[in-house]
C-alpha cells in the first residue's frame, strides 16, 4: 500500500510535472524513486541501529556474548528487522506480478537469497551480521536507485557523477566491507567461540557447517548483486554518454 501510493500519488506524478513524456519512464521513475527512498530510510535506520550496538565498528561483536546477549533483541532492532522482512518480501511479489525484465532470474535468485539470510540470522540469533549486511547492501543501494531517478529526469552529467559516487560506494561496501564480514564469520568468530556450542534448545546455532552455510549463501547473494549492478548502471552510463556525445 505504502509503494502503490509513494508511486502513484507522488512520484509517478512528480515525473509528468516536470516534464517526462514516455509512459515507461514515468513508470520507471516511480520503482526507482521509492527504492531510493526506502534504502535512504532503512540505511539510516541501520546505522542508527549499529550505533547503539556492541558491534559499531567492531566486527568481534558480531561474536560476543553469543548467543544470551542476542536472544533478547531491543525493540528497534526487532522492527528493524521485521521492517526489512517484509520489504524483501515484497520485493519477491512484486518481481512475480510485474512486466518480466532480462534480469528477472538473477534478482528473483537475489531476493530469495536475501530472504533466507533475514530469516535464518534472526531464527539463528546472528542478527548482529545482518544488520551489518543489510548496512551494506541498502549504502549502495542508495546510489544504484537514484542514478536512474537522475537519468529519467534527464540530467545528463548528474546522471554521470552519481554513477561516480556509486561505484566508490560499491568497492567499498560491497567488497571491502562485505569481505571483513565474512573473513569475521569464517575466522573471528573461532576466536571467540567454538564448535561445540550447538544447542538450539538454548538458542545456540554455532558449528562448523553454519560457518561454511552463512558464508557461502553471502558470496551468492554479493555475486548476483554485483552482476545486476553492473549491467543495469553500465546500460544507464552508456546511454547518458551518448547523449552528451
Amino acid at each position: 500500500m505504502l509503494r502503490a501510493v509513494t508511486m502513484y500519488r507522488v512520484l509517478e506524478p512528480f515525473a509528468r510535472w516536470y516534464g517526462v513524456r514516455s509512459n515507461r519512464k514515468v513508470t520507471r521513475f516511480g520503482e526507482q524513486g521509492w527504492l531510493t527512498i526506502y534504502y535512504i530510510l532503512s540505511n539510516a535506520a541501520g546505522v542508527y541501529v549499529m550505533y547503539n550496538s556492541p558491534h559499531w565498528l567492531n566486527s568481534k561483536g558480531f561474536w560476543i556474548e553469543y548467543p544470551e546477549g542476542h536472544k533478547q533483541m531491543t525493540m528497534l532492532m526487532k522492527l528493524y528487522y521485521l521492517v526489512q522482512m517484509g520489504f524483501w518480501f515484497q520485493q519477491i511479489f512484486v518481481i512475480l506480478i510485474e512486466e518480466k525484465r532480462k534480469d528477472f532470474a538473477a534478482m528473483l535468485a537475489h531476493h530469495i537469497i536475501t530472504c533466507n539470510l533475514l530469516g535464518w540470522s534472526l531464527y539463528m540469533n546472528y542478527t548482529r551480521v545482518g544488520n551489518a549486511v543489510l548496512c551494506c547492501m541498502d549504502s549502495s543501494d542508495i546510489f544504484l536507485s537514484g542514478t536512474k531517478c537522475i537519468r529519467y529526469l534527464g540530467f545528463v552529467r548528474g546522471t554521470v557523477f552519481s554513477f561516480v559516487l556509486f561505484i566508490l560506494s560499491w568497492v567499498f561496501t560491497r567488497h571491502y566491507l562485505y569481505l571483513k564480514i565474512m573473513f569475521s564469520i569464517m575466522y573471528e568468530s573461532t576466536s571467540i567461540l567454538n564448535y561445540n556450542m550447538w544447542d538450539p534448545g538454548n538458542g545456540s546455532f554455532y558449528n562448523y557447517y553454519v560457518v561454511v552455510a552463512f558464508t557461502m549463501l553471502l558470496g551468492r547473494s554479493d555475486s548476483e548483486d554485483d552482476g545486476n549492478a553492473k549491467t543495469k548502471l553500465a546500460n544507464t552510463v552508456s546511454v547518458s554518454k551518448a547523449k552528451v556525445e
